[in-house]
């Protein structure tokens, strides 16, 4: 695809020559708009924030007003532990919201500067706050542990804070070269220098905090009386055969505390992993991956602050809301144990039946969002599985992918999208186990050996399509297009008598080597490798190029060389078995559709070669070359495929391979071009990202 406006960036050519690789990094059009999105999340989880700070005053101010009138000791806003660790999360949230929303001014410079001591300190607060509060809430619930006094909460929250104040600013002190925070290179982190750092200061602190997480399943398997804290040893775990079947307040309550963390940091500590256990972060080194990953993880302010008012009302002067349960362990209400909580529902009649006319009056809408919700899924597949068809088998062009700028929308807006659905998934499967179909309520009492088994069969199935439908708007996208890639690199030349491998050089090829492009011929269902060209550049004229085979080849009845020149978009080709009289003549233009008029020297024949769709170059070379080439009939409509791309290698992008018929200059006249713009993709995906 021809560059566009999106690929501009305000930076003049000095600047370009070394961005990255200094103090800051130059943004395109296209990712600056990117940068938008993320910073929109970030602000809208800071106004949660502040709205969050906002009521918490008024708490106090309403307080001392409400305690005057009563004649009463005005109640402190720190009460219990929890409220300090609240507060903590909360001003570890707007620390890392107001980073984020910092990167405007990076929006608007289009240019991205060192920085980032908001989102450092923000983001691990919030990882080490987070950490506390799950470890106090187990302990708390399971055994009536947790933190005890305000005065150890205090300490801890205090060597929190001070640990990490100290840490930055001592760091950004003494590591001045290199600088302590670096472009990564569309915002500022600890610099790729300091790897320990990265671990110590941020990201030992995300996975554990995602780990300690894994704690609230035993809280849930308790809750609703499918096992018991062993005695004494709290480690251990005994198994019940109770089930508690009003307890779903409770248990929802649980998730969302689970979840407020998990969702948002989820695919940052992904990321992450990738980059310390593999060297890279491949599967997010896209500009566009990484802006949806940040994107999300922006948005934790807001899943704090919804947690906050579900889960842990009657904190920080807050009235209390629902059912009472333990203090400081789940919502923060100053009331009963869960166990105390549920005896209560038992004697004030919770479990009285419902009648069978209130029961079946709100069914018809439980069977509509069942409907819709269902529906829903069916069509983010649908969504899904053009995605995969379009990423794999792009050509000829769809609505989907006519244009690049509408793709990498379309599959934008998907990812996103998926990964809601995947949390509204979870949660209504969850609730549905809880509720109507748990998988260990004890079978029916009587009835036959046989309709046992047929219930268990029918709760494993349920299982499957909870799991499937729960982690496929998360992970089908990924999963489908490796799949699809793998099978479409195998198997879409299969129908072609020749196959070409274009080799790319990757970007620390050494200087003197060239790429090439390796042509296969199917016979007798094998292939066999018969020619290998190289792609060289002209040592005195920069703008011509030499698609040649190599001197030695022993090819009587092959083309020998291809020579292009960019001045004046010419190119020419030398006569079957002869490496110096030319016998082709001709034009290319790169631009819109990809096209090609080659003449023959010998009996002043042409031939007109056109792109099905405009688009083959994809700009900034973000993407490998595709396009189908046919040959243009007498009444200008497209005839008979020439060569058309497959797709790059799955485990090596540096490799393209494309489809064709034979080896005469019709196809060699497009491949050798490929081949460059092949090379140049090469350099960029096989560049190791510090992200």
């Amino acid at each position: 695809m021809a560059s566009s406006n999106f690929d501009q960036t305000v930076c003049t050519e000095e600047q370009l020559a070394i961005s990255g690789a200094s103090d800051f990094y130059c943004y395109t059009r296209r990712q600056n708009v990117g940068l938008v999105v993320v910073a929109m999340a970030g602000f809208m989880s800071l106004a949660a924030v502040i709205i969050m700070l906002i009521l918490i005053v008024r708490n106090i101010i309403c307080e001392r007003k409400h305690s005057k009138i009563e004649r009463r000791p005005c109640r402190p806003l720190v009460q219990v532990p929890m409220d300090l660790f609240m507060l903590s999360l909360l001003f570890g949230d707007f620390c890392q919201s107001l980073g984020v929303v910092m990167d405007v001014h990076w929006v608007n410079d289009g240019i991205v500067h060192t920085g980032s001591v908001f989102q450092n300190i923000g983001q691990a607060a919030i990882a080490m706050t987070t950490f506390i509060i799950t470890l106090h809430t187990f302990d708390k619930i399971w055994r009536h542990g947790g933190v005890k006094s305000l005065k150890w909460a205090s300490i801890l929250i205090g060597v929190v804070w001070a640990f990490l104040v100290l840490t930055v600013c001592i760091s950004v002190g003494v590591h001045k070269t290199p600088s302590f925070y670096a472009p990564t290179p569309y915002w500022c982190w600890i610099n790729s220098a300091y790897p320990n750092y990265r671990t110590a200061v941020e990201n030992f602190w995300l996975w554990i905090a995602l780990a300690a997480s894994s704690l609230y399943i035993p809280l849930l398997l308790w809750d609703a009386g499918h096992i018991m804290p062993g005695d004494p040893k709290w480690w251990t775990f005994e198994l019940s055969s109770s089930s508690d079947t009003y307890g779903g307040r409770r248990r929802s309550k649980l998730v969302i505390c689970a979840l407020a963390y998990c969702l948002p940091v989820l695919p940052t500590a992904l990321a992450r992993w990738f980059l310390v256990v593999h060297g890279d972060v491949k599967p997010f080194a896209a500009a566009e991956a990484q802006f949806i990953v940040k994107g999300i993880f922006s948005l934790s302010g807001i899943c704090d602050v919804v947690a906050f008012k579900l889960a842990r009302s009657g904190l920080l002067l807050f009235p209390s809301a629902g059912m009472s349960t333990d203090p400081s362990s789940l919502s923060g209400q100053r009331a009963d144990s869960p166990a105390s909580s549920k005896s209560s529902l038992a004697n004030t009649g919770a479990g009285e039946k419902i009648s069978g006319k209130k029961f079946w009056k709100g069914q018809w809408k439980l069977a509509l969002f069942i409907c819709v919700w269902f529906a829903i899924n069916v069509l983010y597949a649908i969504w899904v599985l053009y995605y995969i068809r379009s990423a794999t088998d792009p050509n000829p062009r769809t609505a989907v992918n006519k244009n690049h700028a509408g793709w990498q929308a379309y599959y934008l807006i998907m990812y996103v999208f998926g990964f809601f659905l995947g949390c509204v998934n979870i949660i209504t499967w969850i609730w549905f186990f809880q509720t109507m179909a748990s998988p260990t309520r004890p079978l029916a009492d009587g009835g036959s050996h046989l309709g046992n088994v047929f219930r268990w069969l029918m709760r494993l199935l349920l299982i499957a399509v909870a799991v499937m439908m729960g982690l496929g708007p998360f992970f089908s996208p990924f999963v489908g297009i490796k799949l699809a890639r793998a099978q479409a690199y195998l198997h879409r030349c299969d129908s072609y008598a020749v196959e070409i491998v274009l080799e790319g050089l990757p970007f620390n090829a050494p200087s003197d080597a060239s790429p090439l492009a390796v042509f296969s011929f199917r016979e007798l269902g094998t292939l066999e490798v018969r020619y290998e060209f190289s792609l060289t550049q002209d040592d005195e004229n920069p703008s011509i190029w030499h698609f040649s085979l190599p001197p030695s080849a022993n090819t009587v009845d092959q083309i020998h060389t291809v020579t292009y020149n960019f001045t004046d978009s010419s190119i020419s080709a030398t006569c079957p078995g002869n490496s110096s009289t030319q016998c082709t003549h001709g034009s290319f233009k790169e631009t819109d559709f990809l096209s090609f008029s080659l003449t023959d020297s010998t009996n002043s024949t042409t031939v007109d070669l056109r792109a099905v769709d405009k688009g083959w170059d994809y700009p900034k070379s973000d993407d490998a070359p595709s396009y189908m080439l046919k040959k243009v009939q007498s009444d200008g409509s497209l005839g008979q495929v020439v060569v058309r791309t497959a797709v790059t290698d799955p485990h090596h992008c540096t490799d393209l391979k494309l489809c064709a018929n034979n080896a005469d200059v019709e196809t060699l006249a497009p491949v050798g071009l490929t081949l460059l713009k092949q090379n140049e993709y090469s350099k960029v995906c096989s560049t190791p990202n510090s992200n």
